[in-house]
């Protein structure tokens, strides 16, 4: 059995070091997994599988959102694990019998109006059970006080994914076949490691009911507008544009989301560790530089895509390189606000006020739909990326207002968004200069979106490093986490 933390219990930067450690892994191989997909299957195959997948996501969301009362709630002092796993169990098993009895006689309907075909619907269930083991896998992870090992697990899950895939790539050629693949390794990875936890769920009382129903009350909805804020443009497009036009835009995102998919991450190690110290009673000094510098990396991925956006487009769709190209940096740049509210958010949640979370997206997604529903069926993943950009605006502005009201300050650091500022002209500028000279030198589009990369990984970490000194204290943190491990093993 796995020894359980309280939430006040876990050091915030070593458990950030590590999840960013896993999330750097996992969210580059979440990246190539567009390409492959793309590769193995085709475009249209590929844009149908990304629709149905994050539907089903959406549809299961409400399954999040009682598993993020189990992470809230579990991580402060006192309270129990088992009955709110007990609770978030019985939930998920009624949830996905309701949602198959309401499926079954609206197959016909979602064949006719979707990119879905008949041949789908088993795939699906298979998918749907796999996506929620993983929603309480993750809960269940940080409420014991291991947030960060949840990036680990979704590494090896990934990498196992896409070794199978490739693999099998003369046999997988639909959809339905990546959405088996995926499923099948995601069980046989998940299920293993959430017996080891030794966690047993137990049947709920009366005050964990009461406890969790405060919390899910506000979280299922928020969890289900939060999947909508995030994948709204492939639901539309899934509807007004072509497959062709989802498989672009989701690809886009996936390239230009890797930074804001680092904040997300991190944003769970940051609800446990708030969650923890606020029912302690507990100074949030922290939440400052801890919001603002968990940014920092779509920073990092903006100023690689300002200087390397045509030489993806060419690898990742070479006859639609226009669109492609400014698919990917329209949702680039925004997701600089996006990893911003994503924080500033679960840290609201972390302090109980998923209302406010709630809202937020809600107000984002009215202003931001109408873009993509207008425009989707003429411009595509052009329109996709304009509603998401207009709803990051809005949602933006509203987390800055509503945390000064439920903190007393915006939680923005201005000594680090300068930092980071700088940080991305560095990088754009050494980054820019190794494409050309790549280029001009004749490499493969491959060998120079590599090489810019880690050019551009340089150049940014270079400059923070001689002018930020918590930048400094991170990495002589991180170091001494990784020499340590290695000592670790070596024994």
């Amino acid at each position: 059995m796995v020894q359980r933390r309280d939430g006040d219990d876990i050091d915030l930067l070593d458990a950030s070091i590590r999840t960013t450690g896993g999330a750097l892994v996992s969210t580059t191989l979440f990246v190539l997994s567009g390409l492959v997909y793309a590769v193995v299957t085709s475009p249209a195959a590929t844009g149908t599988f990304f629709f149905v997948s994050i539907s089903i996501s959406l549809v299961l969301r409400p399954i999040r959102g009682l598993s993020q009362a189990l992470q809230k709630i579990g991580s402060e002092p006192g309270e129990d694990v088992d009955p709110y796993l007990g609770l978030a169990v019985l939930f998920a098993v009624a949830y996905l019998l309701v949602a198959g009895a309401v499926a079954a006689p609206l197959a016909d309907s979602i064949v006719r109006r979707t990119v879905v075909s008949p041949g789908l619907f088993a795939p699906v269930g298979l998918y749907a059970l796999s996506v929620t083991l993983s929603m309480i896998a993750a809960s269940l992870l940080a409420a014991i006080g291991y947030p960060s090992v949840e990036t680990w697990l979704t590494s090896a899950q990934s990498a196992i994914e896409l070794a199978v895939l490739l693999a099998l790539s003369s046999t997988v050629a639909t959809a339905g076949d990546l959405l088996l693949v995926i499923a099948a390794v995601r069980l046989a990875v998940l299920a293993p490691v959430t017996v080891y936890l030794g966690v047993v769920p137990t049947l709920p009382d009366r005050h964990t009911i009461r406890r969790a129903w405060a919390f899910a009350k506000w979280s299922v909805p928020d969890q289900v507008l939060d999947r909508l804020s995030y994948n709204m443009p492939v639901y539309v497009l899934g509807v007004v544009g072509t497959p062709a036009a989802v498989g672009i835009y989701e690809t886009a995102d996936r390239f230009a989301d890797f930074g804001a998919t680092i904040s997300w991450r991190l944003s769970s190690p940051l609800l446990t560790k708030v969650s923890g110290d606020s029912a302690a009673g507990n100074t949030l000094a922290y939440l400052d530089g801890a919001v603002t510098g968990g940014t920092g990396v779509t920073f990092v991925v903006f100023g690689y895509l300002l200087a390397a956006h045509d030489v993806v487009a060419r690898i990742a769709f070479p006859d639609a390189q226009q669109v492609f190209s400014t698919t990917v940096l329209l949702v680039g740049g925004v997701n600089i606000l996006r990893g911003f509210w994503t924080l500033a958010s679960h840290a609201m949640e972390g302090v109980g006020k998923p209302a406010v979370s709630f809202r937020t997206k809600l107000y984002g997604l009215l202003f931001s739909v109408p873009v993509p529903v207008v425009f989707g069926a003429e411009f595509g993943a052009l329109a996709g990326a304009a509603g998401y950009g207009v709803m990051n605006l809005v949602i933006f502005a509203y987390v800055v207002y509503y945390a000064t009201d439920v903190f007393g300050r915006t939680l923005f650091d201005p000594t680090v968004a300068a930092h980071l500022a700088l940080g991305l002209v560095v990088s754009f500028a050494t980054t820019t200069g190794a494409v050309a000279g790549l280029e001009s030198a004749g490499a493969s589009p491959v060998a120079v979106a590599a090489t810019a990369a880690v050019t551009c990984l340089v150049g940014f970490s270079g400059l923070l490093l001689g002018v930020s000194a918590p930048t400094r204290l991170v990495a002589s943190r991180a170091t001494a986490l990784c020499l340590g491990r290695v000592r670790s093993v070596l024994r």
